[in-house]
């Protein structure tokens, strides 16, 4: 019963980003492929079905150099305390706390090192071997490995990190 609760709660979590991101992406426009900058990005990932996260941190410009290292994600985005990077097939909004609206779920909610407990994300790489290296040079940083590379029962490679704020992602080769 425990497992299935962790999933819900986890999935309830994600779907009022998700909800709540795209009601209040400051770069969102109606076509969604023109920026704040009001510069041409790339053509739109946001299609029905297209999951993306958004990660209160105090550690913005951290968090994009980790995954941009470890999960091959690059900024498309950037403005102080709000940075949203891109990799081939997903988003990651990385928010500091003081930029949320009072009207925001998690404002004033900001409790430390333990906020992103209880949400595990996961992440398909390219080259798991590869990302593993990556993973391994932020351990000094506050990043550390919680699990090598393991084969799991369902026949798929992963290792698991410990971000900085709690949040447990996931590393893992496709099927």
């Amino acid at each position: 019963m425990k497992p299935i609760l962790r999933l819900t709660s986890a999935a309830a979590l994600l779907l009022t980003i998700t909800l709540w991101t795209r009601a209040a992406d400051p770069l969102k426009t109606k076509d969604d492929s023109t920026a704040s900058s009001g510069t041409t990005s790339e053509p739109s990932l946001r299609k029905p079905g297209f999951v993306f996260m958004e990660l209160g941190t105090t550690h913005v410009e951290d968090y994009l150099s980790f995954f941009e290292s470890v999960g091959q994600f690059r900024p498309m985005s950037r403005q102080p305390g709000y940075i949203q990077a891109r990799s081939e097939l997903a988003e990651i909004t990385f928010i500091d706390p003081k930029f949320w609206s009072g009207g925001h779920p998690f404002s004033g909610k900001l409790k430390g090192s333990d906020q992103g407990l209880g949400i595990e994300i996961g992440i398909v790489v390219t080259n798991l071997d590869q990302a593993y290296a990556a993973a391994l040079k932020w351990k000094d940083k506050g990043w550390p490995v919680a699990t090598g590379i393991v084969r799991r029962p369902w026949g798929v490679r992963d290792f698991r990190v410990l971000a900085p704020d709690g949040y447990y992602l996931r590393f893992t080769e496709g099927r």
